[in-house]
């Protein structure tokens, strides 16, 4: 009995681990081919190991494209995502406890509402919301991507607070 158990479970740990590396392959080989010559990286695709070693896709990188280097990006990226995460918390906390201790007319229509609108695909409100950017003037700025989370906009933050 405790042999079959036992190679039960080496037969387990051989699927899970080699169903792991099937996994985990596109990812070391993106890798692996960013250290090699950009005209080789195709031609050379059955290999893992490139033949020579080198860092210039890197600097290529870094300096970006269009004139527009990846500093730029990185600094943009964060400064979105720093200020819309405070603007997340701090309109979904105020959000929250209104509903969990204020007692008020039509308390219930808005949490129903809310829970409504986390259902919604955020493919159906992307065009209605483009076009009300485009006459706020936001269209090209950072006001898009930062001003509407300072107003609860996401349901399910409200809801897990």
């Amino acid at each position: 009995m405790k042999e079959k158990r036992m190679i039960g479970k080496v037969i387990y740990h051989i699927l899970v681990c080699g169903f792991g590396i099937i996994m985990i392959y596109p990812l070391i080989w993106m890798i692996m081919s960013s250290f090699k010559e950009s005209k080789t990286i195709f031609t050379t695709a059955g290999t893992l190991i490139p033949e020579h070693f080198t860092f210039a896709n890197y600097a290529t990188g870094w300096k970006g494209f269009a004139k527009i280097g990846f500093g730029t990006f990185f600094q943009n990226s964060f400064f979105i995502a720093v200020v819309a995460t405070v603007g997340t918390i701090i309109s979904s906390a105020f959000v929250a406890y209104g509903f969990a201790r204020c007692k008020f007319p039509g308390r219930k229509i808005l949490f129903v509402a809310m829970l409504l609108s986390m259902m919604l695909p955020a493919q159906v409100l992307m065009i209605p919301q483009y076009l009300w950017y485009q006459k706020l003037g936001w269209v090209g700025s950072y006001l898009p991507l930062t001003v509407p989370y300072f107003f609860a906009i996401q349901g399910f933050f409200v809801y897990l607070m």
